[in-house]
């Protein structure tokens, strides 16, 4: 079995359905439902700025909190690296002697409608299950700096400053949280496909129109090297006319290792050269997973792709398991993010997570620029 007809079969349900329609699927029905979707978009838009009016003549006013808060976001759903850009940016900050909290959302765990403390920057007080995997993973990779989790950022945002005290807030993946003032929007786009697309919901997957890209503070350019320079070099003018005068950075995910789940031990990133491997993942963009695997020389037979943030059960582990088997692969790997949602449990080939950092062009020209913004924008606050 070829690796593109497993990926399909792991697009299953209705929502699997919608995308493959919205990626252009052929066929009479297909066609149907994109012109009926098209049709919705500009109604998704008009309610949008329905919405959005209050706040923009004032008679709605954004609780704002007491330090200075960073937001970093997108204008599509997934495939951007903001929780990678998330580790990044807080790891610098840690490292500049700022005191740090995120906010996180904690899709998919069992907080994320209420309000609860993932790590306090020593402990780790909740699982995967509970938390959502991405701030569980933020919480895992991100020592000393605690890590709270609700879907209302107000209240979150709260807690950390009674409890934590911080010099700084950081929302990761907040950037449609339209309650909360932030001192910067740090808005992502995937250079490969920065607007999806072209349209909003539910034709396409952009939450907001390319438009409300002058919204941002900073932009950030990811998967750099995958769009190539002319693609880029067009993005960059483009974003340059959309967020006139915001400072433009690029960035690309770096593999720097990888990791056996089962006994903990640590390979280089070549280890995968020459290797027929299964990829398995659960994310917005599978497509950069699966490059990267094979940029790093891994021959990928199988490619096992499951909806971003789903909870990867054991009978699907054993699937994936016997199908590498089946296929004479020499090991599964999987992503830091997917990997700690999966269940425990021996499997009959190496189970192996690739680990990747956020590598930022002109890095300490980004972190100059944050700390200036928010510290201009919080003392003009006062």
């Amino acid at each position: 079995m070829r690796p593109s007809e497993t990926e399909a079969q792991q697009a299953r349900g209705v929502e699997g359905y919608l995308l493959s329609v919205l990626q252009g699927s052929p066929g009479f029905v297909p066609g149907l439902l994109r012109t009926a979707l098209a049709a919705l978009a500009p109604i998704y838009c008009a309610g949008l700025k329905l919405y959005l009016l209050p706040y923009r003549i004032g008679i709605r006013k954004r609780f704002r909190l007491p330090c200075p808060t960073l937001c970093v976001g997108n204008l599509t759903t997934g495939g951007t690296g903001k929780t990678p850009m998330t580790q990044t940016l807080c790891r610098l900050l840690q490292q500049h002697g700022f005191r740090v909290v995120i906010l996180s959302r904690g899709y998919g765990g069992k907080n994320e409608y209420g309000c609860a403390i993932v790590s306090d920057g020593e402990r780790l007080l909740l699982t995967s299950e509970e938390a959502g995997d991405e701030a569980y993973l933020l919480a895992k990779t991100l020592p000393g700096i605690p890590v709270i989790v609700g879907k209302d950022r107000r209240v979150t945002g709260k807690l950390a400053c009674e409890r934590f005290r911080p010099d700084l807030i950081v929302l990761d993946d907040g950037l449609q949280f339209w309650q909360l003032h932030r001192d910067l929007d740090l808005v992502l786009l995937n250079a490969c496909a920065p607007f999806d697309n072209g349209w909003t919901f539910p034709r396409g997957l952009l939450r907001e129109p390319p438009s409300h890209l002058r919204r941002a503070g900073i932009v950030v350019l990811t998967h750099a090297q995958e769009a190539g320079p002319e693609t880029l070099r067009a993005l960059q003018i483009r974003v340059a006319r959309l967020a006139p005068n915001r400072p433009c950075f690029t960035a690309n995910l770096v593999p720097v290792g990888l990791r056996s789940v089962g006994d903990k031990v640590e390979y280089t990133a070549d280890h995968l050269h020459g290797m027929r491997v299964v990829a398995l993942c659960a994310l917005g963009n599978p497509t950069g997973f699966e490059s990267t695997l094979r940029g790093l020389g891994g021959n990928i037979v199988q490619a096992f792709r499951f909806r971003d943030h789903v909870a990867i059960t054991l009978s699907d582990l054993e699937r994936v398991s016997q199908e590498a088997k089946a296929q004479n692969a020499g090991a599964v790997v999987t992503t830091e993010k997917d990997v700690v949602k999966l269940p425990s449990v021996s499997t009959q080939l190496p189970l192996l997570a690739l680990e990747v950092r956020l590598q930022i062009d002109s890095e300490s020209e980004l972190l100059r620029e944050v700390i200036r913004i928010c510290r201009l924008e919080a003392g003009a606050a006062r």
